[in-house]
């Protein structure tokens, strides 16, 4: 854990609080007046609100952004490489995962782990007559939040590692910390989680805040997504539904008249999005990682879609011919000049279809990343329905579990039939739907950073890596065979601890992977 000592954290949070946060939305851009030193600063609730923010600001960052794609996608079957002369993106695409490789460094989210710890240690201590205990303890839910989150990820990304939630306070403390297991870090998110839905807020009164700051259904979100990875499938469903039947802030599907992609990835907090990370156009340094990995329209990213995920029918399905809009949207119909198939997704503004002889051809209109980049979606309607398929499947629910899909499936498939939905008599297995729900959420939510975590959830299952290597497999032209090698150990799927955080921490020990194997 990237921590050196007190007093050069407490010049960290000085300097993050007194500079303005020329961010990605009004709502972020919150300083205190005059140059203040810590020890002088948690006087009222608006040095509260300004470190709180520090901790959402500090996700909006390029290098935080692109972690979470990479962490999330490059592994996992939904990308392919371009070009890139990046040879730390080339290792992890091609599972040469080392503890030198430059993004299995963990500093960007410890950052914000320790800003919300920060948050947690000084607000109760704030004297300020218009700071009520209902504000300090809503204010107390987003950290708990955020902090949580930056954990789960940690935990899915590393396995075991450092749990801290003490702040940065005293000259005395031990910045040398060993990991903790899996299941420790877990019960607490939990425990804190089940706190901070108790004392978040529904509604801040706008979209915009409601979808870039926690709420309730956020929390509810990860809590969701927590039970699913813990194969604790009542919970799972308990909280979903709390989310899909809410009636005080309701999240509703986008509709296929209402041109679902456009909505929710161009034009941004759509009626379904949960909680997404807030960009704009006002620094424009914060919103390279999407045009970076995937593209800007005018020119094509380091990523592109693999060959089978495009050509493939029973991915997209031809029945005769393609119906699915998320084909279309996601990712081009045609091969470039090169061979590839380029990621829309994110990328695009919106679709359009023209007839050209017998064929259908898409038209694509481009954002404008530097004056309208997008948003990156962590939690969203469809995601939630989907993972209460995958529970209820794992609990036997077939036919429920069928419904979810064929909701999330039909709406993407507008010129079929309402008689063309998936019928259960194909899926009658617990395997077979099982297979079908992790394809739904491949479709649906391709390119979002959930892939590979969905492959983890199924090897963990198996208490094997064969499935999970079946589908990796798929997007290499060679067979993949050296990757194969190395995904065959279960602990193999977790990223080395990096050399730098164990030169910095005596306390921790390597993955065991990466022990075992020499790396």
């Amino acid at each position: 854990m990237k921590v050196k000592n007190n007093n050069l954290i407490k010049i960290l949070v000085a300097i993050l609080v007194l500079i303005p946060f020329s961010s990605c939305s009004d709502w972020l851009d919150i300083t205190p007046s005059g140059k203040v030193v810590v020890t002088e600063y948690w006087k009222n609730e608006s040095d509260v609100e300004a470190m709180l923010m520090t901790c959402y600001r500090s996700m909006v960052e390029d290098d935080y952004v692109k972690q979470l794609i990479l962490f999330g996608e490059l592994r996992s079957d939904n990308l392919s490489l371009r070009a890139t002369t990046d040879e730390s993106i080339l290792d992890i695409y091609n599972v040469n995962l080392l503890p030198t490789n430059g993004y299995s460094r963990w500093d960007r989210f410890y950052d914000v782990i320790n800003f919300c710890n920060t948050v947690l240690y000084y607000a109760p201590q704030v004297k300020d007559a218009n700071f009520s205990t209902k504000k300090l303890q809503a204010k107390m839910a987003e950290a708990l939040t955020l902090r949580a989150l930056n954990y789960f990820y940690l935990v899915r990304v590393f396995g075991e590692v450092p749990y801290v939630t003490d702040a940065s306070v005293s000259d005395l403390q031990d910045y040398e910390v060993p990991k903790s297991s899996e299941n420790v870090i877990l019960d607490n998110l939990e425990k804190d989680l089940l706190q901070a839905e108790d004392w978040a807020l529904i509604s801040y009164g706008s979209e915009v805040l409601n979808k870039g700051r926690v709420t309730k259904n956020a929390i509810r979100a990860l809590l969701a997504d927590i039970y699913l990875w813990r194969s604790k499938y009542n919970e799972c469903i308990t909280y979903s539904d709390k989310i899909i039947n809410d009636t005080d802030n309701p999240l509703l599907l986008v509709e296929p008249e209402e041109q679902p992609y456009r909505s929710i990835f161009y034009e941004k907090n759509s009626s379904e999005s949960i909680f997404e990370l807030q960009f704009s156009a006002s620094n424009t340094t914060l919103n390279k990682a999407i045009s970076d990995y995937y593209g800007d329209g005018l020119f094509p990213g380091i990523f592109v879609a693999p060959k089978y995920l495009c050509e493939d029918p029973n991915v997209f399905t031809n029945i005769p011919k393609l119906t699915d809009t998320r084909r279309k949207d996601y990712i081009t119909e045609v091969k470039s000049t090169d061979n590839l198939y380029f990621i829309k997704k994110y990328v695009a503004a919106s679709r359009m279809e023209y007839t050209s002889g017998t064929n259908v051809v898409s038209l694509y209109s481009y954002r404008n990343s530097s004056t309208w980049p997008a948003n990156w979606i962590i939690y969203r309607l469809s995601d939630i329905m989907l993972m209460k398929a995958e529970a209820l499947t794992q609990k036997g629910e077939l036919s429920p579990a069928l419904k979810i899909v064929n909701t999330t499936y039909m709406r993407s498939n507008p010129s079929l039939n309402p008689t063309d939905t998936l019928k259960l008599t194909d899926y009658s297995t617990k395997k077979s739907m099982e297979e079908l729900v992790l394809l739904e959420r491949q479709r649906e939510l391709i390119f979002e950073g959930k892939r590979w975590f969905d492959l983890m959830r199924i090897a963990r299952r198996d208490g094997n890596t064969n499935r999970l290597i079946d589908k990796v497999l798929t997007k290499f032209a060679d067979g993949g065979g050296e990757a194969s090698s190395k995904l065959i150990d279960m602990n193999g799927l977790y990223f080395p601890i990096n050399k730098y955080e164990l030169d910095a921490n005596t306390k921790l020990i390597q993955n065991p992977f990466y022990t075992s194997t020499g790396k």
